[in-house]
C-alpha cells in the first residue's frame, strides 16, 4: 500500500518510521486559522481531516496520514511563534504551570477520512527566568515548535512532569497512529529494513526516551538505549551508530564478534575512499546481553565493554582471567523468580556480589534484570520497581559502585524508565522485526 504524511515535519517523519515504511512525504497546504468559536480540540481535529483530504483528493490509492498539535493554555491555542519575541511570550505564559497538548490525527484512504482521534497530554513546567527563555529562543529550536517548546531536546530541562502520550506532545501519537494504520490496512514496515529507515527510527526512540524520563522527574541523559541488534546485519549497526546509538547489544558472542569486525571492516573502506563519516565499531559501546558460557570468555573479553549477564563466580572468573584486563559487568537478577530465565534470586544477590567482589579485575556496576515476558503494565512495574529497591538495598549496604540498572525492552521500556532504569536494551522499536533466518545468514 501506498503511504503518505501530509505533513513536513521531521519529528513526525520519523516517528512514522515506527509505525509504516516506505512512504511518500508531501505536506498539505490548507489555511489553519482557528474559526471564531472554535474549542482547541475540534480545532486540531478539523486541521487533521482538512490536511489529510488536501492530499487525498490526489492520491485516492493511498494512505494518507495528517496531524496537527497545538498548545492550549487557559483555552488559547498556542500555535508556532511568528518570530523569537512570541516565543519568548509563549514560554514566558507556560513557565511555571501546566498546559495541554492536543494532537489530531486522520487517516484518509480513497480520498475518504476512514480513521480519526485526538489525544490530549498535560505538561507541567517549572519556573523559567527570562534569561533561560532568552537562552532557549536564542538556540533557534523553538521557531518551528507549536507552543515554542521541543520536549524531546533543549526545552527537557523546563518540564517536570507529563501524564498522556509523550509522543502525542513530540507530534504523532505512537499508540493512536499505529492502531489506527492497522485499521485502515497499513501494513507493517517489513524486515529488513533500510538504513534511513532503522536512522529514522533510532532518532525516534532516542527522542520518545528523552521526553519520558523528563516527564517522570528524571534527567533525558540518566537513560541510554543499548540498541540490541539481534538477528540484524552489520549494516543495521553501522546505520544506528551513525544516527546516533553509542552503545550496541547483542546475545550471541560469535554473533557480535563477526559484526563488529565488519562494523571495522566498513569503517576502514570508507576511509580509504575518502569518506570517514561512517562509524567505526569504536564508535560505540557493546553490551553482551544474553547468556555467557565459559568457552566463549576468551572471544567475549575482546568484544565487549560490559557484559549485562554474570551470575555465577566461575564464568566471571573465566572471563576476567581471558581479558588481560579490567572486566566491566552486571549481575543478572531473576526479579520474576521464573525458572526459565537466567539470573540469581533477589535473596540471594547480596552473598553472589561477596564472591564477585573477591575476583580481581572485576568491576560489578549494577543489576539487570527482565520483566515479565506476558505481564501488563502494572506487572512490569512493579518487577521493575523491585529491581530498583534490591539496588539501593545493596547500595545503603556498602556496594556504592552499583550505578547500572538494565532493565526493559521494546515492549515495557516505558514502565523501565519510570522505575529508574539507566540502560534499556531495545531492538524491535529500532531496527523492526528480525529478517527471515536465510535473510540473515
Amino acid at each position: 500500500m501506498r503511504i503518505i504524511l501530509a505533513s513536513g515535519s521531521p519529528r513526525r517523519r520519523e516517528l512514522l518510521a515506527r509505525i509504516a515504511w516506505p512512504y511518500e512525504v508531501r505536506p498539505a497546504d490548507v489555511d489553519e486559522t482557528r474559526r471564531p468559536s472554535e474549542d482547541p480540540e475540534a480545532y486540531v481535529r478539523r486541521l487533521a481531516d482538512e490536511k489529510a483530504l488536501a492530499v487525498a483528493a490526489s492520491a485516492r490509492d493511498a494512505a494518507v496520514l495528517a496531524a496537527d498539535t497545538s498548545v492550549v493554555v487557559d483555552g488559547d491555542v498556542l500555535g508556532k511563534p511568528v518570530d523569537d519575541a512570541d516565543a519568548a511570550r509563549m514560554l514566558a505564559r507556560l513557565a511555571g504551570r501546566e498546559h495541554v497538548v492536543l494532537t489530531g490525527i486522520a487517516w484518509a484512504t480513497g480520498g475518504e477520512v476512514r480513521a480519526r482521534e485526538c489525544t490530549a497530554s498535560r505538561v507541567r513546567f517549572r519556573e523559567l527566568s527570562d534569561r533561560e527563555i532568552a537562552a532557549y529562543v536564542a538556540t533557534g529550536e523553538p521557531r518551528d515548535k507549536a507552543g515554542a517548546y521541543g520536549i524531546q531536546a533543549g526545552a527537557s530541562a523546563f518540564v517536570t512532569g507529563v501524564a498522556g502520550s509523550l509522543t502525542g506532545v513530540i507530534g504523532l501519537p505512537l499508540e493512536e497512529t499505529e492502531r489506527l494504520a492497522r485499521r485502515v490496512g497499513v501494513p507493517e514496515p517489513a524486515a529488513p529494513l533500510p538504513p534511513d529507515a532503522i536512522a529514522a527510527r533510532w532518532r525516534a526512540l532516542a527522542a520518545e526516551v528523552a521526553g519520558l524520563a523528563v516527564g517522570c522527574g528524571r534527567q533525558s541523559s540518566e537513560v541510554r538505549v543499548v540498541a540490541v541488534t539481534k538477528g540484524h546485519g552489520a549494516d543495521a549497526v553501522v546505520a544506528a551508530v551513525a544516527a546516533g546509538a553509542r552503545d550496541v547489544g547483542e546475545n550471541y558472542v560469535q554473533e557480535a564478534r563477526a559484526k563488529r569486525d565488519a562494523v571495522e571492516a566498513a569503517h576502514a573502506d570508507a576511509v580509504a575512499s575518502g569518506d570517514e563519516s561512517a562509524p567505526g565499531a569504536g564508535a560505540a559501546a557493546w553490551h553482551l546481553i544474553g547468556p555467557l558460557q565459559r568457552n566463549k570468555a576468551a572471544v567475549a573479553a575482546r568484544t565487549f565493554d560490559l557484559v549485562h549477564t554474570i551470575s555465577r563466580a566461575d564464568v566471571a572468573r573465566a572471563l576476567v582471567g581471558r581479558a588481560g584486563h579490567p572486566v566491566r559487568a552486571l549481575l543478572q537478577v531473576n526479579v520474576t523468580r521464573d525458572p526459565a530465565k537466567a539470573g540469581v534470586d533477589p535473596s540471594e544477590a547480596a552473598a553472589v556480589l561477596r564472591e564477585l567482589a573477591g575476583i580481581e579485575g572485576l568491576s560489578v556496576e549494577g543489576l539487570m534484570t527482565i520483566g515479565p515476558m506476558d505481564g501488563d503494565a502494572a506487572a512490569c512495574r512493579a518487577a521493575f520497581e523491585e529491581a530498583r529497591a534490591l539496588l539501593d538495598g545493596l547500595r545503603g549496604a556498602g556496594y556504592e559502585r552499583l550505578r547500572e540498572l538494565s532493565m526493559g525492552m521494546s515492549g515495557d521500556y516505558e514502565q523501565a524508565i519510570a522505575a529508574g532504569a539507566t540502560l534499556l536494551r531495545i531492538g524491535t522499536a529500532v531496527f523492526g522485526p528480525r529478517p527471515p533466518r536465510a535473510a540473515q545468514d
